[in-house]
């Protein structure tokens, strides 16, 4: 059974990453149904109606005709604006903004609406007053407010986008608090519990015992080691992009494949073309975590290699490995959500994929599982990490 899962073929490009900056779909392809409710349908379709009732003085005159072409390319221009707020309310309603956040948008709209309609009715009034009334009121007004309507969206999302980025800045430091907490208890509870195992196996004569003993000290190990795998993948998250620089990957792989024959790799083959990635430090931790996972879950062989190709540093670990499972590949490339019953085994996949979106670059995965338990001649996996080329 083989598969390949690329995060290039997880999204669809700049639509959605407009979409994204607009807070209708989620940045990295978690799909979340919106929070519904009276007040968060009401503002998407203030926002809708006001685009709808727009649409009217703004599309008569291309129907009516006998306009001049400067008269037609304002009705256009306010066709499609009226058009774009009525589309916006549907998507305001789907979005993943809060509710509280979909109202304050629509308020921006309806605060757009109310001052350039008072700022229009007082030009219209002191003209009239002045005796040069305002020829053709309904046509200028209703530019004029499908203008501010949709600018004010705009402002309106920037600033709902404001507001939860303060929110997510707050609870990323709570986050960073506990993770912190939880790190250290486990380093030093994971600590004390291999100790005390490893005395345990030492200490009894029963088999059944010693070998329990063992087994406790080496999931300690496992314990701890997620806690340090924990602190990388927070660091891959946090960095800042502006610290990038030209990393030549020969020493790289080089150094990755001294770690790979320290884990139990029985082969290990390096084949890299000169080239240099624009990265830091994280890109050697990455490269790393997939060259010793290999033999850690079972993996004879390991193969290095790196090219360049199309602008990115394309760095390939391949093993011959049991495979990695077809639902923890999805997930780690974004194809599929991560929930409570498909998750990823581990951190380190999740390593190497922060690590690639830190870099603007991209994460591939193919593998080749046998059918039934345990692995044969023609399983393996081979990851792929793509990295801009400096």
């Amino acid at each position: 059974m083989a598969g390949r899962y690329d995060t290039r073929d997880a999204g669809g490009g700049r639509v959605r990453e407009l979409l994204a900056a607009l807070g209708v779909i989620d940045p990295d392809h978690v799909s979340e149904e919106p929070d519904g409710g009276v007040a968060r349908a009401a503002a998407a379709l203030f926002v809708s109606l006001s685009g709808f009732v727009l649409l009217i003085p703004n599309v008569t005159p291309l129907v009516s005709g006998g306009e001049p072409p400067i008269g037609i390319a304002l009705s256009v221009l306010g066709t499609v604006l009226s058009v774009a707020l009525v589309v916006v309310g549907g998507l305001l309603y789907r979005s993943t903004f809060t509710t509280r956040n979909a109202v304050r948008i629509a308020v921006w709209s309806l605060f757009g609406i109310v001052v350039l309609g008072a700022i229009m009715l007082g030009i219209i009034r002191y003209q009239a007053q002045l005796g040069s009334p305002m020829i053709a009121p309904t046509f200028t007004v209703a530019k004029v407010l499908a203008i501010g309507a949709v600018a004010h969206v705009i402002i309106g999302v920037y600033d709902a986008r404001r507001v939860r980025a303060q929110q997510l800045a707050k609870e990323q430091r709570r986050v960073s608090v506990l993770n912190r907490m939880i790190r250290h208890n486990l380093r030093n509870e994971t600590t004390v519990l291999g100790g005390h195992a490893s005395l345990i196996a030492e200490g009894v004569d029963d088999p059944e015992l010693r070998n329990s003993a063992e087994a406790v000290a080496e999931s300690a190990a496992v314990i701890g080691g997620l806690a340090e795998d924990a602190k990388r993948l927070q660091a891959a998250f946090e960095r800042r992009p502006d610290e990038r620089e030209s990393v030549p990957v020969e020493p790289l792989l080089e150094d990755a494949a001294a770690a790979a024959r320290e884990a139990g790799a029985e082969t290990v083959d390096v084949d890299v073309e000169p080239c240099a990635a624009l990265a830091d430090d994280r890109l050697a931790t990455a490269v790393e975590e997939l060259a010793t996972n290999a033999p850690e879950h079972g993996a004879s062989a390991v193969d290095l290699s790196a090219r360049e190709v199309d602008g990115d540093v394309a760095i390939t670990v391949a093993d011959d490995g049991p495979g990695i499972h077809e639902d923890e590949s999805r997930v780690i490339t974004g194809r599929d959500p991560e929930t409570q019953l498909e998750h990823a085994s581990g951190l380190g996949l999740w390593i190497v994929r922060a690590t690639a979106d830190a870099f603007d670059g991209w994460l591939s995965i193919e593998t080749t599982r046998a059918d039934g338990e345990g692995a044969g001649d023609d399983t393996g996996t081979a990851v792929t990490i793509g990295i801009p080329a400096a």
